[in-house]
């Protein structure tokens, strides 16, 4: 049975009382299904089973209004508790609605069918407006409790489900697809809505929505080191070089691909905007750099790591030899810090000649990042000057954007390209779909600074990561000068839970081996996505992070709780209020501290944290299933699991858990599991401890080849408690 209105149909099949949703994402293009094959079940009130076989056939009526087709399916002559239900199908210009009514509770399963890359580019997502502070991620194809929708950032395209009575939404490994399942509840009348909306983030967020690249080849966001944060006016060639050595050094074994960025000093001495004699867009400053960029960049290209360089390419502190050759391409002139004479980004021979001069020797000199900065300051003087603009009918935004397609067109896909200075929406946003990745905030020194332009702007614009660029919240400065150890950890713990670039913004020989620890925690990056396409506020003493990890392995939760208050405080942490988790049913999670390494208990709907000032706990939270071990805890990453355990199997026949994890060469890294009550250890395949329920593995090895380990397990109480 079929049923069509505008671009929903309805396909019935009454044998097995199933239902497939169809959508044609083109009004004049072919359907796709969306909901594959939901089949509808009934139990009585009391719990009883029921299928159609407990009533007489069917009666199918179908109807037309002026908004809506629908077909109404009745079974009638029940048993004397459920005498009859009836299931409404209908199609309006929104969507599909099912609903339910009889003495009976309704159940519906089914495939969900979003996105051309289910498992790496649709997103189980949360779609309503959340007052809730917390921070909410996922990596993997997660779908934690409060998931009512499917996000596909290929397309900006959402799929949302609105339901009464409870939904629970599930990644299929095996199927690469999500899955429905619905229950009714105990009313008599309940609906289950299906609607899709095309454009969300392009018409929620006003943006030139273009999903994220990653022809650059960064499948996770960059790791390096950036002058600017670390040695400022001191930088030169000799001090690049020897952080690049120190950089290479402290996380070669953690990270395949590192980054060194010369940032804006290579072409300016202060903050006057003024120029030096003989240094522009296209001459570094001779002392520092007395034999220029090239050089330096290919010196880093030899140690095996990628140049990074910072470019102004719209304003210039002297002119240079092609703006006196084109003075119509000269807009106006106003010092400010970065400079005082400012390109028309409307000219025509500055997007055709001038900004592909600039570009090109950027990849002649051998760089292959770029930072792209001065654009808000860009936007002010093209609003100031804009009565000289040689295309007056172009808006400030729309000759930028220009102006960084030109850039675009010039360096390639492959070129890794970040907006710099991001002080509102308006020049973050301009021309997101032409960069890799975005500042969305100010410089970050201070505790202050961090709290206001990292974790503020964070909230405000995570829904863009990683679906449309890579948020990049500044450098890490974590150096005495800027922090105490417990600030140093709470912004690694930040930017590590919500996949963030590592910037590293301390000069090598200020940062100690405890601060350096932390950085490598969180080395590489997780490939991490918003769990709510939503901007969002921070809340206040406490800011709350959570990032739902799954693999085909497993799921669970990385959270962390940070205290921004200065003195010690405690927090409850509600599990279904504020990480979205289930509860009730005897459900049971391990809790294991990461920083501390230690396990802290087993929870079922709420447990109870303190962090001293400024500090940050960060938490492994588990389900746990009767009988079966699981991995609890790692030193290794601070997702503990998400980047570094490759494989987890348990053999309950053979009684044997075994797995693949990638360490950092020179280190022991510690793989923490829960084993069953019932269960010891036998024998291990790699150095081991125990006490009581816990075992803790002792594994080497490098990020080249992954480490195999594997437990075998008896029947027996666990080893005593140290």
């Amino acid at each position: 049975m079929y049923l069509n209105y505008k671009r929903f149909s309805l396909v019935f099949d009454p044998e097995h009382f199933s239902f497939s949703v169809l959508y044609s994402p083109e009004a004049d293009g072919g359907e796709q299904t969306v909901v594959d094959q939901a089949f509808i079940t009934m139990t009585t009130i009391d719990g009883r089973p029921l299928t159609t076989a407990d009533f007489a056939a069917p009666r199918i009526d179908s109807g037309m209004e002026t908004d809506r087709v629908w077909w109404r399916i009745t079974c009638p002559g029940g048993p004397a508790s459920t005498p009859e239900v009836a299931v409404l199908l209908s199609l309006d210009s929104r969507g599909a609605r099912c609903r339910f009514n009889g003495r009976a509770v309704f159940s519906v399963r089914g495939g969900l069918i979003w996105g051309a890359d289910p498992g790496k580019a649709t997103f189980a997502v949360r779609e309503e407006k959340s007052e809730n502070p917390v921070l909410r991620a996922s990596s993997g194809p997660a779908a934690p409790a409060g998931a009512n929708a499917l996000f596909d950032r290929l397309t900006d395209r959402i799929f949302r489900i609105f339901c009464e009575g409870t939904l629970r939404l599930r990644f299929n490994w095996a199927e690469q697809r999500y899955e429905l399942g619905y229950r009714s509840g105990l009313d008599y009348g309940r609906e289950l809505v299906f609607s899709v909306r095309e454009n969300l983030m392009r018409d929620r967020f006003n943006l030139p929505y273009a999903p994220i690249r990653k022809a650059h080849g960064f499948a996770v966001p960059p790791v390096g080191w950036m002058t600017w944060y670390a040695v400022r006016f001191g930088a030169s060639a000799e001090v690049v070089l020897a952080n690049a050595s120190e950089l290479l050094r402290r996380f070669g074994a953690y990270c395949g691909r590192l980054v060194v960025w010369v940032d804006w000093e290579w072409c300016h001495r202060d903050w006057e905007g003024h120029g030096e004699p003989g240094a522009d867009i296209f001459h570094p400053r001779r002392d520092p750099y007395p034999e220029g960029l090239a050089p330096v960049a290919a010196a880093l290209t030899k140690m095996g790591l990628i140049p990074a360089l910072w470019i102004g390419a719209t304003n210039e502190g002297r002119q240079n030899a092609e703006l006196e050759a084109h003075p119509e391409w000269v807009l106006g002139r106003h010092a400010m810090w970065c400079g005082q004479w400012w390109v028309d980004p409307s000219h025509p021979g500055v997007v055709s000649e001038y900004i592909p001069k600039i570009f090109r020797q950027v990849l002649d000199w051998g760089y292959r990042m770029i930072k792209w900065d001065c654009l808000p300051a860009t936007l002010e003087n093209a609003c100031r000057f804009h009565d000289r603009f040689a295309d007056p009918a172009l808006s400030p935004a729309a000759a930028l954007r220009q102006v960084v397609q030109a850039a675009r067109r010039t360096v390639g896909d492959e070129t890794y390209m970040l907006s710099c200075a991001g002080d509102s929406e308006r020049d973050i946003c301009c021309a997101m779909d032409s960069f890799d990745a975005a500042r969305i905030g100010g410089d970050i020194f201070g505790w202050e600074e961090f709290i206001d332009q990292a974790v503020g702007r964070v909230l405000h614009c995570y829904a863009w990561h990683n679906t449309a660029i890579y948020c990049d919240a500044d450098n890490l400065v974590l150096r005495d000068e800027f922090n105490n150890l417990e600030q140093a950890r709470s912004r690694v713990s930040f930017y590590g839970l919500t996949g963030l670039p590592v910037t590293v913004g301390d000069a090598f020989a200020e940062l100690d081996d405890r601060r350096t620890d932390l950085l490598r925690r969180i080395i590489p990056p997780v490939e991490a996505h918003p769990a709510e396409l939503v901007r969002k506020r921070r809340g206040g003493r406490w800011q709350l992070v959570q990032l739902n990890v799954a693999r085909p392995f497993g799921e669970w939760v990385a959270a962390a709780a940070m205290n921004l208050g200065g003195d010690e405080a405690e927090l409850v942490i509600d599990l279904a209020a504020d990480l979205d988790l289930e509860c009730g049913n005897g459900r049971r999670y391990a809790v294991f501290d990461f920083w501390n390494r230690k396990f802290l208990g087993e929870f079922s709907t709420r447990l109870v944290v303190r962090a001293a000032a400024f500090d940050t706990v960060v938490l492994r939270i588990t389900p746990l299933e009767a009988g079966v071990p699981a991995v609890i805890g790692s030193s290794r990453h601070i997702t503990q699991g998400g980047v570094e355990l490759l494989d987890f199997h348990w053999d309950p026949a053979a009684a044997v858990v075994s797995g693949t994890v990638l360490c950092a060469e020179g280190e022991v890294e510690e793989l923490v599991l829960l084993l069953p009550d019932s269960f010891r250890i036998r024998e291990a395949s790699t150095p081991c401890r125990s006490s009581g329920r816990l075992a803790v593995l002792e594994l080497t090895g490098s990020i080249a080849a992954p480490s195999g380990w594997r437990l075998e397990l008896e029947a027996g109480d666990a080893a005593p408690d140290a």
